[in-house]
């Protein structure tokens, strides 16, 4: 779930890119998505994946008031599975990954074909409440090994922001 200050950063990030084709892996509430779309390029399209579609009647609420809401692309599914079918022709400008953390490594080896020369990644959650370095379990050991592929990988400049939950911040050079 992206809280406010995260938002606020999506928001600026986003008004920096002003990507054509934008991402959101992990929907939730949709608060996130409405931020990213505050930067959208005016021809772009905002494409959001969330698996619960128990949610998509609250996002509806809250994305219908918003004057830019037709840009907004929905995809019900994993993450995984629409990275498998997203077309070549369609690189990806900026990603917000809040989805599966478990699986957040095999979203950036699927994100990395498609993402655009100097495209942009954003990764939630890169801190885990603060306790990443001790914590235990399949989650965190998952965003370990994010966080120190992202800081090995030459085709990457990363900064991990202290926002929200940790909020690590890549551009593919």
């Amino acid at each position: 779930m992206t809280d406010v200050h995260t938002g606020q950063v999506l928001s600026m990030i986003a008004r920096m890119v002003c990507p054509m084709v934008a991402l959101e892996l992990g929907t939730f509430s949709g608060y996130g998505t409405l931020c990213l779309l505050e930067g959208l390029h005016q021809e772009g399209a905002l494409h959001t994946v969330e698996r619960n579609d128990e949610l998509f009647a609250l996002q509806d609420e809250f994305w219908s008031r918003h004057p830019r809401h037709s840009s907004i692309v929905r995809h019900h599914g994993m993450a995984l599975d629409v990275l498998g079918k997203w077309p070549a022709e369609h690189p990806i400008d900026l990603v917000y990954v809040d989805a599966d953390k478990q699986g957040v490594n095999g979203q950036l080896d699927a994100l990395l074909p498609l993402m655009s020369k100097g495209g942009w990644m954003l990764f939630d959650n890169t801190w885990w409440n603060g306790t990443l370095a001790d914590a235990v379990g399949p989650k965190p050991e998952a965003l370990r090994t994010l966080n120190a592929r992202l800081a090995d990988d030459k085709r990457l400049n990363t900064v991990a922001l202290p926002v929200g939950d940790g909020l690590t911040v890549v551009r593919k050079a």
